[in-house]
């Protein structure tokens, strides 16, 4: 029985992995980390709702025994502390910066809702 559970564990590797996403076909996300998993279920805060792009770095782990995607690894934009930017792969953003402004494709909407 213990060296069944020890091949089990050797066999399934870490419950946290890190992977590469491959393909997504109408939802159906694809990564790889130890080997393929087709159908990855993805995880976002409430209210987020993405398409992943292929080749991100994700993060794995394993929900009622199923491989999950908790996210993607963050880059590095130079945020300040509590600022956020939100990203599409086309190029366009909404950047929620510490001063209140909010930038959305480069136009400046200062904390009063005036353009700059």
């Amino acid at each position: 029985m213990w060296i069944s559970r020890q091949i089990s564990k050797q066999q399934n590797g870490s419950e946290n992995q890190k992977g590469s996403s491959t393909s997504n076909s109408n939802g159906s996300i694809e990564v790889t980390s130890n080997g393929a998993c087709r159908d990855v279920e993805m995880y976002a805060p409430y209210g987020y709702n993405y398409s992943l792009p292929a080749y991100q770095d994700v993060f794995l782990t394993r929900c009622d025994g199923e491989q999950t995607c908790l996210g993607v690894r963050l880059g590095k934009d130079g945020l300040a502390s509590g600022e956020i930017k939100i990203s599409a792969s086309s190029g366009a953003y909404i950047y929620l910066r510490q001063d209140g402004s909010v930038v959305i494709n480069g136009l400046i909407i200062n904390k009063n809702g005036v353009i700059e």
